[in-house]
């Protein structure tokens, strides 16, 4: 009985509600009305077509063609799905109920034995022929279970390989977040470097150049030795500078040549390349052929195993050649040699180093080089979050106060405490925006409203670093008043999750930790009602 009720409900969704006649894919195609009514395509031609309009003879509904045809409709291809997979049940059904009162037809005996590796009924005259000699035999009831029992255990496989394939891939999304945050921070460092380095280049020109111009002609012509003498004192120092200045960039594009090769690097053949550069011109490297889109993978692989070699290996060694004899031998102003070959100088305190994880490096590092921290980094601090109590991680940001020296110091002076008591320690994250970014530093009233700056003015006027709102950039905030401080900011700070073009006042990223700023912006979010009591810092 429910099997004819059921087989009633799917005959009413495959036949046309107006003529009454099966769908097809050929003269009765089902086509859907705006009204979400299907009708075929003969009765919506013939009955309910109107000049341009289709009138659902169910709801009344109007459905504009748009000087089209009945023919450009959505087909409902669903129906016709509907209707092959019935056709192919009711085959089966007839078959299955042809098998149940079947008899053996070679012996006329009922089939009550199963083959396991011939997989068919048997009868008992069937099971002692030849064919079958060695073969798994049951009868049906045993062979029935034994069936369910297989189906069961291949199920539960089943779904625990999809599981761990869940898992699997879940583990995969992860890496891939933290492969984008890399990219990011690489991103954000490279960003820097070329706002950063410009400006201290041509700092240093014009410091150069302001050395020389204060060396007049007319002052030279003076009888005094030790006048003269104090001209040449200058200008062997302004040489040094400028020489020092000189192995250092030139260096650097030797470097960049071989990260430009085809080749994918390790340390031993950075070393091996800087080594043959003491002897080769620098036009015979060749850079890559950034055409082919491979190419660019290992350009990026390169450039990223040189800023580990020039972070760890590199310091030590540099020290060495740039004392040697071959420095002051090799420099422009102390040669007419046309090809300079200098020693790799190390990186100097203005230019921005690339920091993925403030753990300890590698074990082949550890064993090649006794002194791997790179003195030139620039200011660090770390902020113990807790939710309710428990400890949730440790977050890592590192400041620019090369470029942002005010806001550098009202965050490391609220950082680290001073003698009046201002400080960010037990400062509630206040607000989060999940997948763009959170906002603490409140440590007055945690609301959002509140938060001085150390200085006098309690407000002060941001640095204009023009560095990006990229992922894991950290900015100053103003607080949340009407009159909202003429644009001036206090101690409350913002962790950028996501570029916001509009938002600036950056003075510092997260070196460590993006991740847990990520997942507490979901706890945030699913407590959003209690979070300012559980969340701190």
């Amino acid at each position: 009985m429910m099997d004819t009720k059921k087989d009633f409900e799917f005959e009413e969704l495959i036949i046309c509600g107006c003529c009454k006649q099966k769908f097809n894919e050929t003269e009765f195609v089902p086509k859907e009305l705006s009204c979400k009514h299907c009708f075929c395509l003969q009765c919506v031609k013939t009955t309910m077509l109107k000049g341009l309009e289709v009138y659902c003879i169910n709801c009344w509904k109007r459905t504009e063609l748009d000087e089209q045809s009945p023919e450009t409709l959505r087909t409902q291809k669903s129906i016709l799905s509907l209707i092959r997979h019935l056709a192919n049940v009711k085959v089966n059904k007839s078959v299955d109920k042809e098998r149940k009162g079947e008899n053996c037809h070679t012996h006329g005996m009922p089939f009550s034995f199963w083959c396991y590796n011939c997989q068919q009924l048997l009868c008992r005259a069937c099971g002692t022929q030849s064919d079958h000699i060695g073969h798994s035999i049951k009868s049906n009831n045993d062979a029935r279970d034994h069936l369910i029992s297989e189906v069961q255990v291949e199920t539960i496989a089943i779904a625990k390989l999809m599981s761990e394939i869940q898992n699997l891939f879940g583990h995969k999304r992860q890496f891939l977040l933290r492969v984008l945050d890399a990219c990011n921070t690489l991103k954000t460092q490279i960003e820097l470097e070329l706002n950063s380095g410009w400006t201290q280049n041509t700092n240093d020109l014009l410091q150069t150049n302001e050395a020389l111009n204060s060396i007049k002609p007319s002052n030279l012509r003076t009888d005094d030795l030790y006048d003269l003498q104090l001209y040449l004192n200058r200008l062997e120092q302004v040489k040094q500078k400028v020489q020092n200045k000189y192995s250092e960039q030139f260096a650097h594009g030797q470097l960049e040549d071989i990260i430009s090769s085809t080749n994918l690097l390790d340390f031993s053949m950075i070393k091996q390349s800087l080594s043959s550069l003491q002897s080769m011109a620098l036009e015979s490297y060749k850079s890559a052929d950034l055409a082919n889109p491979n190419t660019h993978i290992f350009f990026l692989a390169n450039y990223c195993t040189a800023q580990l070699f020039t972070r760890y290996v590199l310091p030590k060694h540099v020290t060495q050649l740039v004392n040697g004899p071959e420095f002051s031998k090799n420099s422009p102003g102390n040669s007419s040699t046309t090809q300079y070959t200098t020693s790799l100088s190390s990186i100097s305190s203005n230019e921005p180093v690339l920091i993925t994880s403030q753990n300890s490096p590698p074990p082949a590092i550890l064993n090649s080089v006794p002194s791997i921290r790179n003195v030139n980094t620039f200011p660090m601090f770390y902020f113990n979050i807790e939710v309710n109590g428990t400890s949730f991680g440790r977050l890592v940001i590192e400041t620019r106060p090369d470029v942002a020296p005010k806001m550098s110091k009202n965050f490391e002076v609220l950082t680290v405490g001073d003698t009046s008591g201002f400080s960010y320690k037990g400062c509630s994250i206040f607000q989060c925006w999940e997948g763009e970014s959170v906002i603490t530093g409140d440590f007055e009233l945690n609301n959002g409203r509140g938060g001085k700056s150390i200085y006098d003015e309690s407000y002060f006027m941001p640095d204009d670093t023009k560095f990006p709102a990229v992922r894991g950039a950290v900015g100053m905030r103003r607080t949340q008043k009407r009159h909202d401080n003429m644009g001036m900011v206090g101690s409350q700070f913002r962790i950028i999750l996501q570029e916001m073009r509009g938002f600036t006042a950056i003075f510092g990223h997260v070196v460590d930790g993006i991740d847990l700023v990520e997942k507490n912006g979901l706890v945030w979010r699913s407590n959003w009602q209690t979070v300012q009591d559980i969340c701190h810092i």
